[in-house]
This record gives C-alpha cells, structure tokens and sequence, in this order.
C-alpha cells in the first residue's frame, strides 16, 4: 500500500556554521555470523525496533568517530581510525594535498581554502595511501575539478584482498565539486573506510562509488545535490567474483538534495544498511539487484519516483524495509527476500523517520560538527598575543606570534618532538600525551609549542640559545633534571604561558646571559623550589645590563620556596597581578642593581615578600618599588630607590590586588 501522508513539504532549515573538531577513534566490534531479517508483507510498514534519539543531540552533531561498517573490527584493522596517531599537517596548496595524501603512515590532513585537483592524464583521479585522516577546516574548504582514489590499481583478475589493499581512510567537512570523473572512488579491496559530513555535487560521473571487492564502509550525514550517479555500490554485472560476500556499506542521515539517481543503486551487497537519510525530489532511491541484500530503515522520501527497487535492469535483488514514511511518490518501495541484521555487526539507534527532514538538513553537510567530548585535535582557545615585553616591537621583532604561518604537526613521542623543534622555520608543533626526554633540548626560533589536553614534558627541559619568536604553552613540565625552561644567549621575544612547573631539579623557568624581552604569565609553579632567575651570576654585568626587560603576571607561586624571581641586573622587571602563597625563604629579590616594579600581587603567608636595599645571599643591593599589593600574615617588604616604569613599554591594565587569588588560582596553569 502506498503512503498516503499529504504533510505539506518541510522547510529546508538555513545552514549553521561551526568549527571542525578533527576525527576520533572507532570503536572495535567482533564480526559474529549475522542473523537473517525477512521481508515482511508486502508494502507493510513496520515501526522502528528502537526509540530515537533525541533531537537535540543529532541536529548537535554525531561523535567524532566512525559507527556503522566502518567501526567493524575485520580483517585485521580494528575499525576506522584514519590518521590518528601520525603528525598533523595543514595544506593549502595542490602540491601540498597531493604530496600528503600519498605519503606512507598516518597522517591528518587538514585542508584550508580551496584546492584544485588539475586532470592531467588520470582524469583527475588521485590516489590517498592507508592510514590518513582528510578533514576541511571551517565550512568552506574545497576540493574541485578533481577526485579521490581509494584503492589499489583495478585487476579484474584479483578475487581476494591484496595484502597492499588501501585501508584505514576518514573523509570529512570538505566540499568536493566539479570532478571530470568520480569525486570518490573505493575500489579493489579497500576497507574500513568513513566519509561524513562532506557536501558532493557537479560531479561528471559517481559522487561515492564503492566497488571491486570493497568493504566495511560508512557514509553518513553528507549532502549530495546538483549531480546525477551519486552511489554506486558493485560497479558490473560481471564482479560477482570480487563482490559476492564483500561490499558491507552504512548510508545514514545523508542528504539526498535533488540528487536523480542511484542513492544507492547496489550490486551483490553482502548488506548495505540504509536507514535515517532524507530524499527529497528524485528519480528513484535505492535499487537492489543481481541478489544485493539492503536494508532500508527510518528514512523519509518526498516526491521521489521509486523510493525503493528489487527489478531494475538486471537480476533481481533483495529489499527489506520498515519505519520509512513516503509522501508525494508514484510507487511503493518494492521487497523482496531476506537479508542479515545489522546488529549482528554493529549497534545502532534509529532517529524516528518524521524527524528526518528537520535532522537530516540541520546536521549534513560540512561546518556542522561541534568539538567531540574528549578530542584532542586541536590547541587550546588561548590569549592570542602576549602582554608584557613579549609583546613589544623590538631587536627587529614585532611582538612573539611563534610558529603563525607554518604548518601544524603534532608530537606524541620524544623523537618527533626533538625533531620538530630542531626544525628551521616556523611550526606550531601540539604535543600530546606524556613525552620524557633528558638534559635540555634546544629550540629554533619560530616555533609554538603547544600542549594539548594533559600534554606532559618529564625529566628533561627546553632551552634557548640565541633563538627568538617562541611561544611555550599549556604543558605540564615535571621532574627536570636540570631547568624546566632555560632561556638564555640572548634569546629574544620567548612568551611562557598557562603552563604548570613543579620538581625540577634546578630553575622552573631561568632567564639569563643577556637574554630580552620576555613574559611569563598565568603558569602554576606547584611546590616547586626554585621557580624563576632572571641573571645567572654577579659577575655577569657585561651581558646583562640594559638587557633582562621581563613581564611576570598573573602567576601562581604555589608554596614554591623563592625565586619569585630572583633578579640581577635586569631592567625593568615588572611583577604584577600574581598570588604569592606559602613562600618559605621569600617572595621576590632585587639584585645587583636590578630595577623591580611590584604592583598588584596578592602575597600570603609569605615572611619575606621583597628583598632589595640589604641584597640577598652573597649578592649586592637591587631597587624595587612597590604599590598596590596585598599582604596577609606576611611580613614588611623591602624597598629601595626608583625603577624605569614598564608603562614607557607596553600598556597593561591592573587587576585588583584583592581579587587575584580568585583569578590567579582559577586560571593560571594548563586549560
């Protein structure tokens, strides 16, 4: 019986734009025997077997991570995972996109901006490697004029996986248009592959053809319009040797936008799963034949000719269906057989198919993926420039920007981090997970150094020498064996912020041998000993007089014992905005004839807060003046004589010393 629902035909909702969180993991399923699920009565409609999810949480976006086939744990790969684990790599050119994507090993490949595919004598078919992550960043990266290739040269004569069969691909946020060819080609063997939330149109041929062999795949939550040949799955009458018992693919929550036919047309599928995807004004939907098995579940068809076919052109295939609602279309869909449950494969939840047209729309497509819970793709949201001398135009240096500009790797071990900050050129380099390495390891001008979620450096440290422009951020630096961070030679323009110090053997952060222009700012020093020099020796006054200009804010001196800093020779040195607790020798100390402006902190329980006109240990008499701090059950402060004022440098505004240890103790340290 057909459908008879007359609802007037939904709105189709505006576009929202989001940021791109890079793809996660899959979750690895075993591969049981699948039950069979028959064909019920003709034409019936069965309700769905689950509850929908709610609203909210699909038009919000699905997990970053594969679910479907694509999550399957088979042959040998324990679902899609893409290019986690490998470096991260930002392309805005062709050379760059197509260098990446045949490069062995994983890789996230981030695109920026539109990149054209040229033709050349391939019909502007490109190959993509194993193990890499494609993802557009924002809503607007393109890739056009050209496709993409997944898979091993075609061999008709091949009726098993090769063992180099290409595997291990994730497809994301990109808007693929204008290829003289397919816009995505899966061939010969290819497995475990997830493409989500791209937008496909204007293709000359497949917008996503699956053939030869293919296997555990997923496309789901893409909006395919302006093309005609959108999926093909089982490209010839003839495969039946390569194909029986293999192409397992999961369309869902697609957007098929006027998009004519073949969404999908199917071939010897073992299974392809259809479920929870929005057909709106086409030929036909889905054909079955030569004894394909496809199930179509909780999808919603509007003016469509044939939403579902077993006889078409060729031998017939296998159709169950159930929960889909059609209006405004001329048949019913046609049944058939019997064909496997997919939850003899993967667990899944059905949206209920009077929601498709809201969901579908709101959440296909590209720029609709929020941050997924726990990712770790990207730095955290940070002040963009520094304030304090690190921010100021100087020694031929306007301002610290780091590695802006350069490409975007991330570390996970100790190798690829000396690597990368031994690099030449700027680079923003992500450090993830927990790194150790020993001594101190020298850092190249240009570069971010950015901790990503609990990023973690142990037993060794960074060091500077004669480097500049570097940006040290978000890491929780541990158990040096000597300093945490020495920046030294005079290094220039170095910004060390929201990071967390504590059990270095030596300095948590040292500044020193005529080094300039330096902040440190909102970093927790947890118990550390002694946490900052700024000037190594007494006897250093012909490198660092008129040098030694450093920002010490918004710090937490968290029952650190001195050195809060311990300064020589350096001028100005202007400490602001910091909470002082616990600090058993003293706060801060003004050196041999080093100029100190302490303004703004809040020093608590802390018996010596500044030394100055008497000197400290064996060094000789500082200056430093003070104003506007807060002291409770601390002792009197020393001062003596006057200090340049910073203000002559850089604008900054105070905090309320009152308010700091609120803010201090909220928001220093990694985010």
């Amino acid at each position: 019986m057909l459908a008879t629902r007359t609802t007037a035909r939904p709105p189709r909702p505006g576009r929202r734009r989001r940021l791109l969180a890079a793809a996660g993991l899959a979750t690895a399923l075993l591969v049981p025997a699948p039950p069979a699920v028959a064909a019920p009565p003709a034409a019936a409609h069965l309700p769905a077997l689950l509850p929908g999810r709610p609203l909210a949480a699909d038009v919000a976006g699905p997990l970053a991570a594969a679910d479907g086939f694509a999550s399957v744990h088979a042959l040998g790969q324990a679902g899609t995972t893409g290019g986690a684990g490998g470096p991260v790599v930002t392309v805005t050119t062709t050379a760059q996109f197509l260098d990446h994507i045949a490069r062995p090993g994983p890789y996230v490949i981030q695109v920026a901006g539109t990149i054209t595919l040229p033709t050349g004598g391939n019909d502007g078919m490109w190959n993509v490697a194993s193990d890499k992550t494609i993802v557009g960043l924002g809503d607007d990266a393109t890739l056009s004029g050209g496709g993409l290739t997944i898979g091993v040269p075609v061999d008709d004569d091949v009726t098993s996986p090769p063992a180099d069969a290409v595997h291990n691909i994730i497809i994301r946020n990109l808007h693929l248009t204008g290829a003289t060819d397919d816009l995505i080609n899966v061939q010969m063997f290819s497995h475990h592959i997830w493409i989500d939330h791209n937008e496909f149109s204007n293709g000359d041929d497949g917008a996503v053809d699956v053939k030869r062999g293919s296997d555990f795949v997923t496309v789901s939550w893409n909006h395919f319009h302006d093309h005609d040949k959108t999926l093909l799955l089982g490209h010839d009458e003839d495969a039946g040797p390569q194909d029986i018992g293999r192409l397992r693919v999961t369309y869902h929550h697609n957007f098929f936008d006027r998009s004519d036919q073949r969404n999908p047309r199917v071939r010897f599928s073992a299974l392809a799963h259809v479920y929870n995807n929005y057909y709106n004004d086409n030929s036909y939907g889905v054909a079955s034949t030569y004894d394909a098995a496809v199930l179509m579940e909780n999808n919603y068809f509007y003016s469509v000719n044939n939403p579902g076919r077993v006889d078409f052109s060729g031998d017939l295939g296998r159709i169950v269906e159930r929960g889909n609602i059609l209006v405004a279309c001329n048949h019913a869909i046609e049944t058939r057989g019997t064909v496997p449950d997919p939850r003899g494969y993967y667990p899944y939840s059905l949206d209920p198919a009077a929601t498709v047209p809201t969901v579908v729309p709101a959440g296909a497509g590209v720029g609709k993926l929020p941050p997924a819970a726990g990712a770790a793709t990207a730095p955290p949201s940070l002040a963009a420039a520094p304030e304090g001398f690190a921010g100021v135009d100087a020694l031929g240096q306007n301002g610290t920007t780091g590695g802006a500009g350069g490409p975007t790797v991330t570390a996970t071990n100790a190798a690829d981090l000396l690597e990368y900050i031994d690099t030449v050129g700027p680079l923003v380099i992500q450090v993830t997970g927990r790194i150790a390495i020993t001594s101190k390891q020298g850092v190249r001008p240009n570069k971010t150094i950015v901790g990503v979620g609990d990023a973690e450096i142990t037993g060794g440290g960074l060091d500077f020498y004669r480097s500049y422009n570097v940006i040290v951020r978000n890491i929780n630096f541990t158990n040096a064996e000597d300093d945490a961070v020495n920046i030294g030679q005079n290094s220039h323009h170095i910004w060390i912020d929201h990071n967390r110090f504590s059990g270095a053997v030596d300095g948590s952060v040292d500044i020193v041998r005529g080094a300039d222009y330096v902040t440190v700012s909102w970093n927790h020093f947890d118990h550390a000993d002694k946490a900052m020099l700024i000037g190594h020796s007494d006897g250093s006054a012909s490198t660092d007089v008129g040098r030694l200009k450093v920002s010490i804010h918004h710090n937490f001196f968290d029952n650190s014992r001195q050195r809060h800093p311990r300064v020589r020779f350096g001028e100005p040195v202007h400490v602001y905005n910091n909470y002082f607790l616990g600090n058993a020798l003293y706060g801060v100390a003004s050196t041999e004839n080093a100029g100190l402006l302490v303004e703004g902190n809040y020093f608590r329980n802390v018996p010596h807060p500044m030394y100055s006109a008497s000197g400290y240990a064996d060094s000789g008499p500082g200056r430093a003046v003070q104003r506007h701090n807060v002291y409770v059950d601390s002792g009197v402060p020393e001062t003596n004589g006057t200090v340049v004022e910073p203000g002559t440098y850089y604008p900054y505004t105070l905090d309320p010393a009152a308010d700091v240890p609120a803010l201090v103790t909220a928001g220093a340290g990694p985010t």
